[in-house]
Formats: structure tokens, sequence, C-alpha cells
């Protein structure tokens, strides 16, 4: 009996070849979409589950109060890690967890460190596979641990156990011996420094630090083994919030929090704490696979429906024999269900392979999300992977198989029954198909016109002729200002301590009795031309004033608005509670985190020259690469021993212009395979619709009808299912790119009704063109063969 089903079935699929291409294609897209997107959400939801110790693991981090607003910083003070060794027994172990920006040193090659400086229990506990070497060595300040992938960059080989290392810090060398190599952490893990050292090299790496600096802030992990001992731990804490308070009357802390390390990406994700440890992805990329793969695999689904109910058009008479010979209907129910199962089942075949060329042209798109997948190990996607036939099978299969198992056997034989045609099934299906279709080429669209709508904002500065680099003092900026000043192509050199884009500190200020947080940056010389900074009003520093580098400001359009200035010069704040603040100039609104977070209140002040951290070249936007190389090549000369830093200020617009182009080609590509899938549906129910009305047709020409004539007869229930598609999309759509613009940016443009209108034309377009040949010709059949044939 299987092995007749079996041969029934594979005949039929014989017959219908294009239709079963059609189907199969489709549905393995929709399925290799799934996987990427299960994969992607499987990455995501397992950060930092390697960890073996991560329920007993907890972040010590702080609460702040400001404005009403209470928000979590994830930094503890710097000597809290000390006192947590010594006093608070609970915790079985900690670490305290702090970043390097040095360099290593092998020969006369420099390397760029990615050093991180923890406490000897790091890797107890953390799970790090160590291929050589001993956690105990952690505890040796001269003994350095090194990644796979730094052992190879370093030496080559990943035998380098013993080797010696040289630090630049600065203008000072420090020697270092590799203790060990652990294995390359997980991309989904908090932690992806490629080296770790002692964390008393801290002292060394900035010697201004001290032991006991409460203003110094690190991350801090303690292991406490008895969960119930976690309450105490943070009462403990609670006494030390007046130590930072007494120093930190800019920054006052609510309370310390022992948080868990399990969740900790997540919820660093959710809100922004400045974490050293790497948060998890993005919700929307989690989300978008999983959007894109469960439309397109409905609409798969939705086509195989209308398909196997054409099909089965052709079956009447196999139907009707199998009733006569004693079949039941639960048999054909099974039986057709069973042959959309085989058909699916061939489609996951497919999709697994496609699901591979998918994931790889997913991770080309990001390169912080790179997911791997994993079948043996992994009985989760298996279960998952049965899950999706069963619900394909069903979905496609169940409508048809019990639609045609119940028609009566005398009608088919007799020749009586006329199957073909629409209902409201299948009309439901088709609307469903277009409206998915239709939601994907407005995503597309909408992200296109975003993408060139971000490419020409302006951010207040100049983004395409601005090269950054760094040094340690001002001593350094003159000498290297100077080597640069040969170059005729560099329009201006500046030096700041701070810049828009990088070292901005946040700062409370006052004004009368309203008080808020602003962002501030310490500046040189000419830095607001140098950076392209619009003047709107007042002035800029004057030269070596100390009058300016006391009590002077410049502030953001932004500034201005928070305390409701309409005349901002001359206006007085407090700024540290005590100190006098005067507005002498008014610049232009500053996007200083791009186009991702609102732009915040801003105020500059004059910077002393000794403080200068930044040399800021402004170069013409043709000459920017040959500059930069200029640039790099001057430093080696007056920095041998230090890696050129030197970065393009439009590096942060950069990203935004990346993310938005995939999402743009993440959408076209579900757009483009969606409408192709729901015009094959369309051609099905078209061709469906033609085969119950040939008869009608032979008529009408008869009676003499047009070919348009009848083409509009034939066309009408299809356009009204086509514009009914088109305004449920227009209003589900502008709903959900809205709502995933929002998510990413908070400066974007809406979608508008040029959006809409071009998704409607090109909607209609492709429509029209897959079932025109189709209507044509059968407006242009000669009835007399029709009516013949009937």
């Amino acid at each position: 009996m299987i092995k007749n089903f079996l041969l029934i079935t594979l005949r039929s699929m014989m017959k219908n070849k294009l239709f079963l291409f059609i189907n199969i294609f489709g549905m393995a897209i929709g399925i290799g979409c799934c996987i990427v997107a299960y994969f992607n959400w499987e990455h995501d939801a397992s950060w930092d589950a390697h960890h073996t110790n991560k329920e007993k693991i907890y972040r010590v981090s702080m609460t702040r109060e400001f404005e009403g607003q209470t928000r979590l910083h994830s930094h503890a003070s710097f000597p809290l890690g000390e006192i947590v060794q010594q006093t608070i027994p609970d915790a079985s172990k900690s670490t305290r967890f702090s970043l390097s920006w040095s360099n290593f040193k092998i020969g006369d090659n420099l390397f760029y460190a990615d050093l991180g400086y923890v406490d000897p229990d790091f890797f107890e506990m953390f799970s790090f596979e160590l291929l050589s070497g001993k956690p105990a060595d952690l505890k040796d300040k001269s003994k350095l641990f090194v990644s796979q992938e730094m052992a190879m960059r370093l030496f080559g080989s990943q035998d380098v156990v013993g080797k010696m290392v040289t630090q630049v810090i600065g203008n000072d060398l420090k020697e270092f011996q590799v203790a060990g190599v652990f294995k390359n952490q997980p991309k989904n893990s908090s932690f992806q420094r490629s080296s770790y050292a002692n964390f008393e090299n801290v002292f060394d790496d900035d010697k201004n630090l001290k032991r006991d600096d409460w203003r110094a802030q690190t991350t801090l992990f303690l292991q406490v083994d008895d969960p119930t001992r976690v309450n105490t731990i943070t009462a403990q804490l609670q006494q030390y919030k007046t130590n930072h308070n007494k120093v930190r009357e800019d920054f006052q802390i609510q309370a310390y929090v022992v948080e868990p390390f399990e969740g900790m990406a997540h919820r660093d994700r959710a809100t922004d704490t400045w974490a050293d440890t790497r948060e998890s992805n993005p919700i929307p990329a989690v989300i978008a696979p999983i959007f894109m793969a469960v439309l397109l695999l409905l609409i798969a689904c939705f086509n195989m429906t209308n398909t196997s109910i054409a099909i089965s058009s052709r079956r009447l008479k196999e139907i009707g024999v199998r009733k006569v010979m004693g079949s039941m209907r639960m048999q054909l129910v099974v039986q057709f269900i069973g042959e959309t199962m085989f058909i699916c089942a061939i489609a996951l075949i497919i999709g697994l392979f496609m699901g591979e060329l998918l994931i790889n042209a997913w991770n080309s798109l990001w390169e912080e999300m790179k997911i791997t997948s994993h079948y043996q190990d992994n009985p989760g996607i298996v279960l998952f992977l049965l899950g999706m036939l069963l619900f394909t099978g069903l979905i496609s299969g169940g409508y048809p198989a019990l639609y045609i198992s119940n028609f009566e056997p005398v009608s088919i034989l007799k020749g009586k029954l006329r199957f073909g045609g629409t209902n409201w099934f299948t009309r439901v299906l088709l609307g469903l198909q277009y409206t998915f279709s239709f939601i994907g080429l407005v995503c597309a669209i909408a992200f296109y016109q975003n993408s060139i709508y971000q490419r020409d904002f302006d951010l207040g500065v100049n983004q395409d002729g601005i090269i950054i680099a760094y040094v340690d003092n001002g001593s350094e900026f003159e000498v290297y200002r100077n080597a640069l000043l040969e170059n005729k192509d560099i329009l201006g050199i500046a030096g700041s301590e701070h810049s828009v884009y990088s070292s901005r500190y946040s700062t409370p200020v006052k004004y009368q009795s309203k008080q808020t947080e602003v962002e501030a940056i310490n500046v040189g010389d000419h830095y607001l031309k140098t950076m392209g900074l619009t003047l709107l009003d007042g002035r800029d520093f004057e030269k070596d004033s100390e009058t300016d580098q006391k009590e002077s400001i410049i502030i953001t359009e932004k500034f201005a608005a928070t305390f409701n200035w309409d005349k901002p010069l001359g206006k007085e704040i407090i700024w540290h509670d005590s100190v006098k603040l005067y507005v002498v100039g008014v610049v232009k609104d500053v996007y200083t985190q791009g186009l991702w977070r609102e732009t915040q209140p801003m105020m500059i002040r004059y910077a002393n020259k000794e403080k200068y951290t930044h040399v800021i070249v402004n170069v013409p936007v043709e000459k920017a690469t040959t500059v930069n190389t200029f640039m790099e090549s001057q430093w080696r000369e007056v920095f041998p021993n230090r890696l050129y830093n030197g970065r393009y200020i439009n590096e942060i617009m950069i990203e935004a212009y990346t993310v938005n182009n995939n999402i743009v080609k993440i959408f076209v590509f579900l757009g483009v395979v969606a409408l192709m899938l729901s015009a094959t549906g369309l051609f099905t129910l078209v061709s469906l619709n033609i085969i119950k009305r040939m008869k009608e047709i032979g008529v009408r020409k008869v009676l003499g009808a047009s070919v348009g004539n009848i083409s509009r007869i034939i066309n009408a229930e299809f356009a009204i299912i086509l514009s009914v598609a088109a305004l449920l999309g227009c209003f589900l759509s502008a709903l959900l790119v809205d709502a995933l613009m929002d998510s990413i940016w908070d400066y974007y443009q809406a979608t508008g009704s040029l959006t809409f209108v071009i998704a409607i034309v090109l909607m209609f377009i492709t429509s029209a063109i897959t079932i025109g040949a189709k209507v044509l010709g059968a407006a242009a059949t000669n009835p007399v063969n029709t009516l013949r044939v009937e």
C-alpha cells in the first residue's frame, strides 16, 4: 500500500514538473531562512552559556538617580575590588576587569594588544579553554595569556609559551612572557579580549591611577557559591558609596547593585551602561531574520496550497475510482497530506543546503555577528526541523486534502463535477501572500530611501575631511603637529583634550533652579573651524585667554533649548556646585552619537594646551587617503614604538551606512522572493479560474465580446484582491517599518506616500506580467474549440 502511494505520488509529481519546481524551490528558501533565523536566535539566546559557573557569578554595578530617573552603570569604584577580596568572605572568588589601549611589539612590528587586566581568579571564574599554560600563572605580573588568534598574529604559531612580548605604553616599554594560549572565545561571549595579564599591571598602564582613587572605575565580578548570601553582600557594599560620593559631587550614586552575570549582555544592550564587556546583538538583528523567515515560509505554504488544489483538479477520475473501490475519506486525506509532506521533505533537504548558503551570506553582512550551524550536538535544531516539516505539511496540504476528498464519486465519474476556479479560502490566501510581499517591498524601498536620507544628514561637523590621531600630552601634540605642517594638502590642524566623537564626558550643570546633565568637551585653538562646527552666535575662544579657560563656554542649540534660552549669550550657569561659567558662543547641534541616539545638550570649554590628547587634521576629501598615509609615515618617525592610531571621523556614519545597506539587502531579498512566490500563486489561481470559465468565455466570444472585455472580466476579481492586499499592506508596513527604524535609530526618514506608490506599481506590474500571456491566450481562444470540448 505504501509502495502504491509512493508510485502515485511520484507519477503525479512528474506530470507537474514546473509547479513542483516552483513550490519546492520556494519552500526551500523559506526553510533555509528559518534555519538562519533559528541559529541566529540560538546564538543570541545562548550568550555566555558556555561559562560553567555563570549561575554563581555576579557583577557589582551602581545606580544613579538624576532628574527623577534611575540608571544602572556597569562599573564599580576602583578600590572596591580590594575591599571585597579582603573583607567579604561570602564572595569566594572575585576579579576586576579593565581595558588597555596599549600596543605589542615583536621586533620592528607593532600590533594592537587588545589587552585586558584581570585578577588571578579570572580563569577559574570564567570558562576559558587553555591550550597551554596553567591558570595559576596569572598571579605573576610579568606573565601574559594570549588567544589562538593573537598567538598566530604575533608569532605565526600557537607554540608560544615562554616567548617574550614587548608592551608599548606611550613612550614606555615593558616585557611580558607568554604563559599560555587559550582557545578563542565564542562570538557570543562577553569577553572578547585577545590577551590577559595580571590586574596589577593597570598601575603601569596608567601612572596617575591610585589604589584608593574612588573617582576611578573598573568592572568587578564576584562568585557567590551560596545565592542566599547575595543580599547580605549587597548590604555590606552600601557603606562604601559614601567614599565615592565624597569625591564625585558630579556623579552621586544611589546604591551598589549585585546583579547576575546571566542575562547581563542582554540587559546591557537594552540600556546604555557603558560596559567594558561586549553586549549581545541588537534586538532588531535577532527579530529581523525571524520576521523574514516566517513571512517567506507562510507565502510558500499558501502557494503550495493553491498549487495542490490546481494539481488535484487533474486527478478527479483517480479520486472517483478510489472511492468506488472502497477508499475511505480518511485514507484519501492521509494520502494527499502524505504527498504534500513528501514534497516538503524534499524541500527540507534542499533547504538545509540553502540554509548554509544563507548563513554564509548573513555572516558576510555583519562583522561582529557570526553564526554557525551545528546539527549533531543540537537536539533543539532536530526538533525544530521536524516541527517545521509537520507545520509546512499540514498548512500546505491540510485544506486541499479535506476539500478534494469530500467530492462525490458519482459526480466525478459522470463528469458533472465542476472543479476549478476560486473560493473564499483561496482568495484569502492570495491576499495574504500579496500583503506579505507588499510589506517586504515597502521595507526594502523605505530602508533604501532612509539610507540616502542618512547619508546626506548634517551631523553638525565636517564628516568627510577630518582625520584624528591620539597622543599622550601637549608636548607630543606639538612635535607631531610640526611634523605634519610640511604637507601642503592639510587645510588645518587643531588640538583638544576631548572631541565630539571621543572622550566626551557627562557632567551636571545648573541654571537657576533647573539642573540637567550635559555632554562636555575641552578643546583648543581653531577646533571649531577645523572640525567644521558652525558658529551661529557669539564668538570662538580667544587664543591663550586665561579668562576663557576659567569661565567661558560655547554651547549647542540643544543646550540653549534645554534651559529655554532665546538669547543665550552671557547666560550664567553653575558647574560643580560653585564654578560660574558664561556663554560666549552658540554652535549648531552636533550629533555626537551619530543617528543612533538622540543628540544631547553639549558645552565646549577651552582646554589647557598641556592636556591636548587629540590631533585633528582637516583635509580636502579627495586628498584624505593620501594625507592619512602621510600622517602614518610621520607618526612612525616621531613615535617609532607606537602603532599609528589615526582614524577618519566619518567612521561612525560608515557604520550607519553599513547597517542600513545590509538591512536594505535583507528586505530586497525578502521582497523579491516573496513577490515571485506570490506571482506564481496568482498564476495558479488565474489558471484555475480560466479552466472553470472556458465555456463562459466561448459564449461571450460568440456573442461578440472583445479580447479586452474578456480580459477585464477575468482580471476583475484578482485586481480587487490585489487592491485589498495593497491597502492592508500599506497599513501594516507603515507600522512595521517605523517601529523597526525607531528601534535602530533616533533619526530616520519615516515612510511616505512615494514609498507606497512605488511598491504598488511594482506589485501590479509584476502581476500583470505574470498572468498577461495566460489571460490573453484564453481570451483569444477560438470559441468553436472551447464549446466543442465542453
